[in-house]
């Protein structure tokens, strides 16, 4: 992750991977064939690393399932009227950009992910993959949130869909204009956007 942020993705080599890790390059070599192997597998262990953030953020069961079975759980999970959805979305944002902060090297790594997608069928399907999984995930929340009156009416999965987007907008506005805001100030943007958008009106 350090070397792909430090150095993109079309510079880096498996050579500074080694060096940087302290190893051979025939060590490194023995693992990835390539760069676009190296960068899929960074990602994966991303992801990894983002399911167990979901699950602390969304309070999943840890007994989920998989598939579509996942999503019918977590229907039945979010149905329950002792989750507060609104401040179980207030700390999600408090946490990620907490996590965003330990790992300065995530969002320059996905973004160079992203710039991958329109050459590459691989990184585009498992891109598709993620973003239709915590898509799916985040209109469960919305939906429940609906359901209860909490939030306005409308389609769970565009909501979703245009909320990850934004947030996601605003975290890359981070790296490219070199924090212009502080976490507080972020944090309070990101939260305002969510129910500004979300909230039923009074």
């Amino acid at each position: 992750m350090k070397c792909i942020a430090a150095k993109g993705y079309d510079r880096v080599t498996l050579g500074d991977v080694a060096q940087e890790a302290g190893l051979s390059k025939g060590i490194t070599s023995y693992y990835f064939k390539n760069r676009e192997e190296l960068l899929v597998s960074v990602i994966r262990r991303m992801w990894d690393d983002a399911i167990e953030l979901t699950k602390t953020i969304y309070r999943l069961p840890e007994e989920t399932e998989e598939g579509d079975k996942l999503y019918e759980q977590l229907k039945k999970h979010y149905a329950n009227p002792e989750l507060e959805l609104t401040s179980l979305t207030k700390k999600g944002v408090k946490i990620l950009l907490s996590l965003l902060n330990e790992n300065p090297y995530v969002l320059k790594v996905i973004l160079e992910f992203w710039c991958q997608i329109p050459h590459n069928p691989a990184i585009a399907e498992l891109n598709n993959s993620m973003q239709k999984h915590l898509r799916n995930i985040s209109a469960i929340v919305i939906a429940e949130g609906i359901k209860r009156g909490i939030f306005k009416k409308q389609d769970p999965k565009k909501a979703a869909y245009i909320l990850i987007s934004s947030i996601m907008g605003l975290a890359f506005s981070q790296i490219l204009f070199e924090r212009e805001f502080d976490d507080e100030t972020l944090e309070k943007a990101i939260s305002d956007l969510i129910f500004n958008y979300l909230q039923a009106d009074k």
